[in-house]
């Protein structure tokens, strides 16, 4: 990977170090150095903004939930086929992109969505492709979540069946996050992605994940301009051809027109013109613990702040939740292990989890690489995406992160169904090679930490009707 041009360039120079505090960038023109991180001035809306002349379609607010575990549905066990009509579709989107909680932070009112987001940014926009859905007419549209309805912005595009893309909004993350908040458009994408597929799969309408597709058509079919906003992922509804080739002009939405170039040329450096086949579908687990339905324990999932550090993990916790996880999955993954029943402390090359790379008591050296935040050491056990960047391109790498967080998203499903709790974690770069023993050609991706809860959150609201939060204060340093 060329660390000089594109996306290599972004990732050296959004890579944090011991040396430079995370908020201030680096010495390098071309980063941004006139914006302020967290500026209440400046701060983008959470959502997109369309012409009140447009067409709205109100989805049911009653969710036709199939009643398959959470367990099941990450297992990879087939679930029975249920027509794809309105009500369904709409269960869809609540699940992975519905606001289920508010709370206030600094005076505003901050709407969170159903699937976790680094530092509650959520930078994503959802849209669907629909094509033959009971009760929705073909066309493009995009989701409100707040209204929990389709806004009608383009006619039907070519193509066999129902598409959502996944769209992200740079500044939106990059508001706190400069240039770095690029990466973090991937994660958030990944987590997402984990919930739809998952609710998709559990209403058996055969969901299928790609990151490679005709960029400039996509965004024609969003109205995305490529600047302030550009296409991630997409996913299908079915095993056909999936409809993204535009027929008519989109509406374009309102966004601040704030553009931070490196993340520009980083996005446009991986676009192609062709369209990938689908990522892999791993094997069905065999093991399938029970728990929940999927639909309530979306609705129970938090982005955990604190955990309790005197309290143990069993290994069963361990080894399920990331057999599930990683399904089907090719990208490497390291784990430190801080305290599980039985599992000797120390770092671990998955899928090995009897013989530890390392043993050793790696709680303060987590404490150090995450920043002081205080999971990082609290935490069970803390798993850690990263691959070799001589093997990344430009589009590559993008999908090793989008990867990282879908990883991350089946993670909280799993934690959760099974009565743990899981949140992302940021890192700084430069330490991670030497706590894995690695070389320092690594692009390390994403740190999820898994561990038990120190308090519960509230489960999460039905469309339309959003639980009043008030968010928990994390913990920094041993304190």
């Amino acid at each position: 990977m060329n660390l000089d041009e594109g996306a290599g360039l972004l990732h050296r120079l959004t890579s944090y170090v011991p040396e430079r505090e995370w908020t201030v960038p680096v010495d390098d023109a071309r980063v941004r150095h006139d914006l302020i991180p967290n500026d209440p001035d400046t701060q983008p809306p959470q959502m997109k903004a369309y012409s009140d002349e447009l067409e709205v379609l109100t989805l049911p607010r009653e969710l036709p939930d199939p009643q398959v575990s959470a367990t099941a549905v990450l297992a990879g066990v087939a679930a029975p086929a249920l027509p794809l009509d309105a009500a369904q579709l709409g269960r869809v989107l609540f699940l992975g992109a519905g606001v289920v909680r508010s709370g206030m932070r600094n005076g505003r009112r901050v709407l969170y969505r159903a699937a976790g987001s680094a530092g509650a940014r959520f930078p994503l926009e959802v849209y669907v492709s629909a094509r033959g859905v009971a009760g929705v007419p073909d066309a493009v549209y995009w989701y409100d979540a707040v209204r929990h309805a389709l806004v009608r912005i383009a006619p039907a595009a070519a193509g066999t069946v129902t598409t959502l893309i996944v769209t992200g909004v740079p500044w939106r993350t990059g508001w706190r996050y400069a240039e770095r908040g690029w990466r973090h458009l991937y994660w958030d994408a990944g987590t997402v992605l984990a919930q739809l597929e998952a609710a998709a799969g559990s209403a058996g309408l055969a969901p299928r994940v790609r990151s490679q597709f005709p960029d400039a058509a996509v965004r024609d079919l969003t109205g995305a301009d490529g600047v302030h906003e550009y296409p991630l992922a997409l996913l299908s509804l079915g095993g056909g051809e999936p409809a993204i080739r535009p027929t008519g002009p989109a509406t374009r939405g309102e966004l601040p027109e704030v553009e931070l170039p490196l993340c520009t040329a980083a996005q446009r450096s991986g676009e192609r013109d062709t369209l990938g086949e689908p990522w892999r579908v791993g094997p069905a687990l065999p093991e399938v613990p029970p728990s929940a339905s999927l639909d309530e324990v979306v609705r129970r999932r938090g982005s955990q702040r604190r955990m309790d550090r005197s309290r143990t993990l069993t290994p069963e916790l361990l080894r399920w939740p990331l057999a599930a996880a990683l399904r089907g999955v090719r990208l490497p993954h390291w784990v430190v292990v801080h305290g599980v029943d039985g599992v000797t402390p120390g770092l671990y090359r998955w899928p090995d989890l009897e013989q530890p790379v390392h043993a050793a008591d790696l709680r303060d050296e987590l404490l150090r690489i995450c920043l002081d935040q205080a999971l990082a050491a609290d935490a069970a056990y803390v798993v850690i995406a990263a691959a070799p960047l001589a093997g990344l391109d430009d589009r590559s790498y993008r999908d090793a992160q989008l990867v990282a967080g879908l990883v991350e998203g089946r993670l909280h499903l799993a934690a959760y169904a099974l009565g743990a709790s899981a949140s992302g974690m940021t890192f700084l770069d430069s330490e991670v090679p030497a706590l894995l023993g690695e070389p320092d050609e690594l692009a390390t991706l994403l740190f999820t930490c898994v561990g038990v809860p120190e308090y519960r959150s509230r489960p999460g609201g039905g469309p339309g009707d959003p639980v009043a939060v008030r968010p928990v204060p994390p913990r920094l340093g041993n304190s």
